[in-house]
């Protein structure tokens, strides 16, 4: 079985957040890219978990929508971060680490 490219997918998120975020990059990258990590290897180990049978398509969904509203909350708690901006970073995210693992397993999950 093949992994997910997660330094790959994380650089991308990095990307994706520098260019929304602007002048605030610098001092929210630490924390940042912790929690992009953390983000991406759940999503791989869901993935996998998937792949072997031990979840199907609406079990990846919701644990996916789970981590997905966590990682929501640790960015809306960063001092200096907008909801809009909070959300955009979100976005970007999701359609970085969901188009991996829709690539990983067979594409089950909307984008």
């Amino acid at each position: 079985m093949t992994n997910i490219d997660m330094q790959q997918i994380i650089k991308d998120c990095t990307v994706a957040v520098k260019s929304i975020l602007g002048k605030s990059w610098k001092q929210f990258k630490p924390y940042a890219e912790h929690e992009f990590k953390k983000f991406t290897e759940s999503a791989e180990f869901l993935a996998k978990l998937k792949l072997s049978g031990n979840i199907d398509d609406e079990e990846l969904d919701m644990r996916l929508k789970m981590q997905e509203l966590s990682l929501k909350n640790v960015l809306l708690t960063i001092a200096g971060i907008g909801i809009v901006a909070a959300q955009d970073v979100i976005n970007a995210l999701l359609n970085i680490v969901y188009g991996a693992i829709n690539a990983f397993v067979g594409g089950v999950l909307p984008l």
